[in-house]
């Protein structure tokens, strides 16, 4: 795949998950942009230690972050609200919601909306363990998400 932009959605709840996500995305030179999550660990550590990684992320300066994919209008946002992310969703406003918080994948278009949740690559979902992690590649040309079980 050829990634242009990662988009994380949140709860970066140790900053060590910085470091090794550093490390692993050593050589990619791919922007990163972010929410922290309602589970934010220690933020102040990961805020801090951010600028001194090889690819630093853009982070949110409140809890949701808008963004511009390709001329569609995008926004990410954890999902801990469930009333702010419905209201996200049938505004309309955004052709793309970025969302995360339940760990469960979801790919799913309501009216102009594509809402997108990549599910969890910590294999944990609503407090349960579970056997496969996901992340969501969206295709800027086809305009579709798609889910991948890693």
């Amino acid at each position: 795949h050829k990634i242009e932009l990662l988009i994380h959605c949140g709860d970066w709840v140790s900053p060590f998950t910085l470091e090794f996500f550093d490390q692993e995305m050593r050589g990619f030179n791919i922007p990163i942009k972010s929410v922290v999550g309602n589970n934010p660990g220690d933020t102040k550590r990961t805020i801090t230690n951010n600028p001194k990684m090889n690819n630093p992320i853009e982070w949110a300066k409140h809890t949701t972050l808008e963004v511009e994919i390709k001329g569609k209008k995008a926004i990410i946002y954890h999902g801990e609200d469930h009333e702010l992310m419905g209201a996200l969703i049938s505004c309309q406003k955004y052709d793309l919601i970025f969302t995360g918080h339940t760990h469960q994948s979801r790919n799913e278009l309501i009216g102009k909306t594509l809402v997108i949740n990549p599910g969890s690559t910590s294999y944990a979902s609503e407090g349960k363990i579970i056997d496969k992690s996901s992340v969501a590649i969206y295709d800027t040309e086809k305009g579709k998400a798609e889910i991948i079980n890693i």
